[in-house]
């Protein structure tokens, strides 16, 4: 998502009308950058048909100064013409030319265009991104998702710049000169989706990636005082292993002959995605030089999944915007596991971006998946845990229901059928409705239309011989939804009605060997309605533990019964299966804020499986919740005791880990978040100057950068420290600085 205030734009009504009557054709973009520094020259022609000749309707654009408006051969006067941030236009034509030019100014927020000057060098560069509602900021257009049209884009540009676009290269001055870059045409672009990436930039890599839909060309460039970074050799490799998956798992090609891969200046979200064009946050090539980092791969896949979901194919309104956004972090998980073979990557994924999906889920301001807004900033108000994570999840759980093979058929259909328009919800719905012979519209309305998450409790009863009588579950609805209750003939369910979703699940038996919990057989489920009775495991031996969600294969808060929790505190939470294990570790966590295990509990139990000398693969999330627990959660009599009693058992876990280990190195940087005390402290300010540090521990930038927020927070930091560490970071130094 971009950063910074949004403008509000037009209406969801206000669209309606306006797509009805216009066709949008074509758009003729030029851009001058050299002319001045402080500002940009900006010329948009539009070619558009109406519907009603003789009907009025106008076009977007929010900039300071408009110089030239000329209206099917007639000049305009820009001042009366232009208010509001709309340019109006009276008796329209059937055939329609409309051409503007106009000054766009650099925005602070960097949305829009925004210009960076190197403090190393003194280079300038320019970039252009206009997700999801500053295209009027820089050029005249009819700014909504489902008016697309082709698009040219012509820059001039001053000597020694290199400049990337939507669209390749057809012409450019000669190397090193000042001159006009030309762009070729892409079609059926919305206008936000015009990027722009210009300065003295280097090229770290390029190569042809040749796939099912013929060769495309792919790059990747940074600013030329980063051209040492290590991550950048990655990047090319991961980008096309994406590329790869996306075509065979689709059986759609790529949608654009080429794609460059920029690391830019000023650039506000982590990474955005446009037609042909990926922009990553700077801040990434630290994350990228670590070939152990899971979170960087996982951030480029996800923005090359949106090659086809967003710029292929989008939702017609901002309340579809999940349409993106939860189809490309599902694929993206699911690349990296079929693709790569990492270590469970939905693991990381239950553990990083579920957990926060659960907690957003369950605040009084959540809101559905999708529904209806009345402009674009309010779509991107609904919490980023709720668009992307609990999307997902719903993904997620939709291939557990149906089947992965048709849930990818569903795509391969909604692909093909839509590929270039804009599309509802309803559209994708139906093509996995088609795609697996079930009627999904229920579906859809309580899992994409229905906010809250849902809660599922066991009810095991043993026999007395020690074997299972009988396993039902019990679903409750959200916190302050209605009580299910029988529709009246022909209306819409109640809300209680639709917060008890239809849930398929697996139910894991364990039994405890070695102090480990090992899975002794697994059970599917469907689940639905208040109470369902799973006969499957009745009559078999009673399990030490029974885990409701095993493989986190649905989206609910799940409790266990006595026994089992007896069973997982028992054996500290260690499971042989990494996913079951995460979902256990958000359970615990959950029961956790709600008040049902204490935080000393929960302290002590995260405590001795570090101390057991096999900390869990999530530790980093979980010191975090620790830290949490104590400062947020737990009596303020207690809160620093147990900072420092999971700090003790922290500090103890890095110095006894192999030595440069990802493990040690995510406990070292889990000391450092919650050491407290005077002792703890003093020890921090020794690793900051590089000495008492563990074993293979190094004081790289992400470990000292969190030594000093812990600092900086008990007023040990001074500001000689805080120069260091922003000096030996060019990208985020200001950042951590002011932080």
């Amino acid at each position: 998502m971009a950063a910074g205030i949004l403008e509000t734009g037009c209406t969801q009504e206000e669209a309606e009308t306006r797509a009805a009557l216009l066709e949008v054709e074509s758009y003729a973009v030029s851009l001058d950058l050299a002319v001045d520094p402080g500002t940009v020259r900006s010329r948009a022609e539009i070619r558009f048909r109406c519907r009603e000749p003789g009907a009025a309707t106008f076009a977007d654009l929010r900039v300071p100064a408009v110089r030239r408006v000329v209206w099917n051969g007639e000049r305009l006067d820009p001042g009366a013409a232009v208010s509001g941030g709309r340019l109006r236009l009276d008796g329209l034509a059937e055939r329609n030319v409309l051409t503007v030019d106009a000054d766009a100014p650099y925005a602070p927020d960097g949305l829009g265009l925004a210009r960076f000057a190197d403090p190393a060098d003194g280079a300038a560069y320019v970039l252009g991104n206009c997700f999801p509602t500053s295209a009027p900021s820089v050029f005249c257009c009819f700014d909504q998702p489902d008016l697309r049209a082709d698009l040219t884009l012509t820059v001039t540009a001053p000597a020694g710049w290199e400049c990337v676009a939507n669209g390749a290269v057809t012409s450019r001055p000669d190397p090193g000169a000042a001159g006009t870059w030309r762009f070729a045409r892409v079609p059926a672009m919305k206008p936000y989706e015009l990027a722009l990436c210009a300065g003295p930039y280097g090229i770290a890599g390029e190569e042809e990636y040749h796939g099912a839909g013929g060769a495309v060309r792919t790059s990747v460039r940074c600013r030329r005082t980063l051209a040492g970074s290590a991550g950048l050799a990655r990047v090319g490799g991961l980008v096309r292993q994406a590329l790869a998956w996306y075509e065979r798992t689709l059986g759609v090609a790529c949608p654009y002959p080429k794609y460059d891969v920029v690391f830019a200046p000023e650039l506000g979200p982590t990474a955005v995605s446009l037609p042909g064009v990926m922009a990553v946050s700077e801040t990434m090539l630290h994350r990228l030089s670590d070939p152990e980092d899971d979170f960087a791969p996982l951030v480029l896949a996800h923005e090359v999944a949106h090659l086809w979901f967003g710029c292929l194919v989008e939702g017609r309104w901002w309340d579809d915007l999940w349409l993106a956004e939860a189809l490309a972090t599902y694929l993206s998980y699911t690349a990296w596991e079929e693709a790569l073979g990492t270590d469970s990557p939905w693991r990381a994924f239950c553990m990083r971006e579920q957990a926060a999906a659960y907690c957003a889920d369950s605040l009084p301001s959540t809101q559905p998946v999708s529904s209806p807004v009345p402009d674009a900033s309010s779509a991107l108000a609904r919490p980023s845990a709720i668009t992307y994570a609990k999307g997902a999840s719903v993904v997620r759980q939709l291939a557990a229901l149906i089947g992965d093979e048709a849930l990818r058929d569903g795509l391969r259909d909604y692909l093909t059928s839509y590929g270039g328009t804009a599309t509802t919800l309803g559209d994708l719905v139906t093509c996995w409705s088609k795609a697996s012979g079930r009627d999904l519209g229920e579906w859809a309305g309580q899992w994409l239309r229905t906010p809250g998450v849902s809660t599922l409790r066991p009810e095991l009863t043993l026999a007395a011989d020690g074997t299972v009588r009988s396993l039902a579950v019990v679903q409750e609805p959200p916190p302050g939804a209605a009580r299910p209750a029988p529709p009246a003939g022909g209306e819409e369910p109640p809300p209680g009605a639709r917060a008890l979703r239809t849930h398929q699940v697996a139910i894991g038996v364990y039994d405890a060997r070695g102090g480990r919990l090992r899975r002794r057989q697994m059970t599917r489920a469907e689940l639905a309605g208040a109470r369902t009775v799973v006969p499957a495991l009745a009559g078999t031996p009673a399990p030490d533990a029974l885990i409701l969600n095993d493989g986190d294969l649905t989206f609910a808060r799940i409790r266990f019964d006595g026994r089992s929790l007896r069973a997982l505190l028992a054996c500290d939470m260690d499971l042989d299966d990494p996913l079951t294990e995460a979902v256990c570790w958000n359970a615990a966590w959950d029961m956790t804020t709600a008040a049902e295990l204490s935080v000393a509990e929960f302290t002590g139990l995260v405590a001795r499986r570090i101390a057991g000398g096999l900390p869990p693969a999530g530790v980093a999330e979980l010191l975090e919740h620790v830290r949490a627990g104590a400062d947020y959660y737990a009596p303020p009599a207690d809160r620093a005791g147990l900072r420092e009693r999971a700090a003790a058992a922290v500090l103890d876990g890095a110095r006894r880990a192999q030595p440069g280990s990802r493990t040690q190195r995510a406990l070292a940087v889990g000391f450092a978040a919650v050491a407290h005390g005077e002792d703890q402290l003093g020890l921090l300010r020794s690793w900051l100057h590089g000495t008492s540090l563990p074993d293979g521990v190094a004081p790289d930038l992400q470990l000292r950068g969190q030594i000093l927020a812990t600092l900086s927070a008990s007023g040990l930091a001074d500001d000689e420290d805080i120069d260091a560490v922003a000096a030996a970071d060019p990208v985020g130094g200001e950042a951590l600085r002011a932080a």
